[in-house]
């Protein structure tokens, strides 16, 4: 299957979020890495006639990302409100040893605010959708399409 993928403005934060449109098909997926906000549309049922899609969508509350140092990454959407306990589960897992600490972060995000609990986001998830398309016309040219942004990490 075809599909492409680029940089679109998130519906719930307004930063980056990564499309992955197959457009044969019509299903997609956008990961915003920044607020956790996803949306999924899947092909739930095919018949000669008729497609039927699945959609499920969830807004976003932050992203906990635990990277080691061998190098694994373990990328968790928050889907609710943390809680102490959580955030103190969490917490307790960036100390471990195997943990890179540089590259590991616990992000919330709650009515409309970004809030780091823990480490070092990455570089461009403060910019603004426009502010990071700018920058990547700027560094990759002008894309072939205008909705197609180029995505970085």
């Amino acid at each position: 299957m075809a599909s492409i993928m680029y940089a679109s403005k998130c519906p719930c934060c307004e930063r980056a979020a990564f499309v992955d449109d197959y457009y044969k098909t019509d299903e997609k997926y956008i990961y915003c890495m920044v607020c956790g906000y996803y949306y999924i549309k899947t092909i739930e049922e095919y018949t000669e006639n008729s497609i039927k899609y699945k959609e499920e969508v969830c807004n976003g509350h932050g992203m906990f990302v635990l990277e080691n140092k061998d190098g694994n990454c373990q990328k968790v959407r928050l889907n609710n409100i943390l809680t102490v306990a959580q955030l103190e589960e969490l917490k307790t897992s960036l100390m471990e040893r195997s943990v890179n600490q540089e590259k590991s972060y616990l992000i919330s995000f709650e009515n409309g605010v970004f809030t780091i609990l823990f480490g070092n986001p990455p570089e461009n998830s403060h910019l603004s959708f426009d502010e990071y398309r700018r920058k990547m016309i700027a560094k990759y040219g002008e894309p072939e399409y205008d909705f197609m942004v180029p995505v970085e990490g």
